[in-house]
Order: structure tokens, then sequence, then C-alpha cells
């Protein structure tokens, strides 16, 4: 369905999260929903890091997917 996606090799566009499952939980609440999880280490979107060492680095890569178009 989606060529290139989902797949970690080069010139494929992948998201990684890297985190620690012994302290993994949601810290959003209803007035702050946008909280980082607590055990988020490394989040990789796209190939740019969006969050390092649990602070976000302010940089952006997602992308929208649209219906028939790909990449």
């Amino acid at each position: 369905m989606f060529r290139n996606r989902g797949v970690v090799r080069k010139g494929a566009w992948a998201d990684l999260a890297i985190f620690d499952p012994l302290r993994l939980r949601d810290r959003g609440t209803v007035f702050e929903p946008n909280r980082i999880a607590a055990g988020m280490v490394h989040v990789l979107v796209n190939g740019v890091v969006t969050l390092r060492d649990g602070a976000m680095t302010g940089k952006r890569n997602g992308r929208i997917i649209r219906r028939g178009r790909q990449g």
C-alpha cells in the first residue's frame, strides 16, 4: 500500500521510538494532554531526531500522507 514507508533502510520513511519499557507511562492530563510520556528516551521521525534524552529538539519532520500520494 505505501512504498518506502515503515521500513528501516536508506531512502525509506520510518519513525523510530526508543524507550525504557520499565518506566514507560503516560503523563498527559486533561489540561496538558501533550506532555511527553515518562520513559521516552529518543524519537526519530523520518530520520530526524525530534526527542533526544527525553527532551524535544524543536525539529519536526512529519509529513501528512494523503490518499493517492506516496513519499
